[in-house]
């Protein structure tokens, strides 16, 4: 639902406008998630989470168009710091309705900053199905579905792993924490690159990351990886997301399209990883790192560099 959320509102973001479409999605997004205290089957569940992909998809690409002018840098890291403060927040709160209505009392206060932001409208025609926009930066696009496909797959299995590996719960939670927290310092710092030079480190960070999780004997060795994997994407997201709003005049559709290409990853990832996990866990990283490089690779493709 966020795949296909992402490039319907993404595209209305730039027709209607930006601002109007980050408000609605706050306000969707508040009274979704205040309904997750509903849920109470299985088809609710699956009907609420639906819902709450749609709502979050309204969001992304119209909230990075208005942010453009100021620092992408600390917009992004600020968006990495919201993932760490949510981890934490829903730790802490820890009951059910606590947390949706957390969750949906943030999207209030979401809907309520929006108020205050100014927006120079323009009008821009997108077409109805916008594929020459996702054929124009296939150069970011494909590299990033590839990479992120291959994380995917080992998130639905990292926490078996570090609990094989000798990890408690506790620290498991710490290695999780260390990612988006190293995302934030690094997104602050690497803000002045060129976006091409960022997504290239951020593809062979990853394959390095990935490779060395293969490696690793012991859980105490993964609390160096997940500096690594900050960076890695720190570079990644930092990088695409410039590229795609310095290229385009549509910017709400080419960040939503970035939005779609991270929901439809989420899908693809988990599926190969739990195919590759049957040949064991090992064999799953040293294969996601491959397809890490292959991304760095395809992403210097003279063909797709020319675009």
């Amino acid at each position: 639902m966020l795949f296909v959320s992402s490039i319907i509102f993404g595209r209305l973001g730039d027709v209607v406008g930006r601002k109007r479409m980050v408000l609605f999605g706050f306000l969707v997004s508040a009274i979704i998630f205040c309904c997750h205290n509903f849920i109470n089957s299985l088809s609710s569940l699956f009907f609420f989470r639906g819902l709450a992909g749609i709502g979050v998809g309204i969001i992304p690409g119209s909230l990075a168009a208005l942010a453009w002018g100021g620092s992408i840098g600390f917009f992004t890291a600020l968006g990495s710091l919201g993932f760490s403060v949510g981890n934490f927040l829903a730790g802490t709160l820890s009951e059910d309705f606590f947390i949706f209505s957390g969750a949906s009392l943030l999207c209030l206060i979401g809907f309520v900053g929006t108020l205050f932001v100014k927006e120079k409208r323009k009008k821009i025609a997108v077409p109805l199905f916008p594929h020459k926009i996702a054929v124009r930066n296939v150069n970011v696009y494909l590299p990033f579905f590839i990479r992120h496909s291959a994380a995917q797959a080992i998130w639905a299995i990292f926490p078996i792993y570090l609990a094989g590996l000798g990890a408690s719960k506790l620290w498991i939670g710490v290695i999780y924490g260390i990612n988006p927290l190293m995302q934030f310092v690094f997104m602050l710092i690497l803000d002045r690159y060129r976006s091409t030079r960022l997504i290239a480190w951020g593809l062979v960070a990853s394959a390095v990351t990935f490779f060395g999780y293969g490696i690793s004997p012991n859980w105490q060795i993964i609390l160096f990886f997940q500096i690594i994997l900050g960076f890695s994407w720190a570079n990644l997201y930092l990088g695409s997301m410039k590229h795609l709003l310095e290229k385009n005049v549509e910017q709400a559709t080419a960040t939503g399209f970035l939005s779609s290409v991270i929901g439809l990853s989420g899908i693809v990832g988990p599926l190969i990883g739990g195919v590759i996990s049957f040949l064991g866990i090992r064999t799953l990283l040293f294969c996601s790192s491959l397809l890490a490089f292959l991304a760095f690779i395809i992403s210097k493709s003279p063909r797709l560099q020319a675009r």
